[in-house]
């Protein structure tokens, strides 16, 4: 069996470094035929500022080319998982999906008209970024770019969705509507959990072996 590919893409305003990727990290690093690439989709503040959707599947296809990547698995979180989706959608090459609470749509970063209109003025919004523990002022930008990923597109591979039926920040009722359109292909676990579902981290591991890992196994 050849090695085995698992790409990470943590949320909105995390890093490669959250407690998800550095526990999956560590999972997926004692197994000798796994390489697993967790990416930093904002290396530093101004790629932050600078951010789009589109940015971020671009940036994700030059990671792929650049490593020569021809076919892997996506671990999706939240943000992350709506730019797995498109990518594989668009480009193809992904084995099967992994997503945690996942925006399968933009959500216009969970802002109403009226503050977007704000937004729209000012044109920045000041956004806290978990991974530089810091403010940082996003363009208005992303929003006009987000315009074109209203509507979810139909799943490229098998996909496993974690989400808490407590998520406030994306809605458990996209993934509920997206897995019951695609049921060949889309499989929904819902667990009592807000947005980040770190306390579900071992139940997560367990599927992230039998859904990605094993897959391989039983196909070798």
């Amino acid at each position: 069996m050849g090695t085995r590919m698992v790409v990470y893409l943590h949320g909105f305003s995390s890093s490669a470094r959250s407690t998800k990727a550095l526990y999956l990290r560590q999972k997926l690093e004692a197994f000798p035929q796994v390489a697993f690439h967790a990416i930093d989709l904002n290396p530093t503040p101004t790629d932050f500022s600078f951010m789009t959707t589109t940015g971020l599947i671009n940036r994700l296809r030059q990671y792929v080319l650049d490593r020569e990547l021809e076919s892997f698995s996506i671990i999706g979180s939240s943000y992350g998982g709506l730019i797995a989706v498109h990518y594989a959608h668009r480009f193809g090459g992904v084995e099967r999906m992994l997503l945690l609470a996942p925006g399968l749509r933009w959500l216009h970063g969970g802002l109403s008209e009226e503050h977007l209109r704000a937004v729209e003025e000012a044109g920045t919004l000041p956004v806290f970024h978990e991974g530089f523990q810091a403010e940082i002022p996003i363009r208005y930008d992303i929003e006009v770019d987000g315009l074109q990923f209203l509507d979810p597109v139909p799943p490229a591979c098998p996909m496993l969705i974690f989400h808490g039926w407590s998520d406030t920040t994306v809605p458990t009722d996209d993934s509920r509507a997206y897995a019951a359109k695609y049921p060949d292909k889309v499989q929904l676990i819902e667990v009592d959990a807000d947005h980040d579902l770190n306390g579900y981290l071992p139940l997560i591991w367990e599927f992230t072996q039998s859904f990605l890992l094993e897959q391989e196994e039983r196909g070798s």
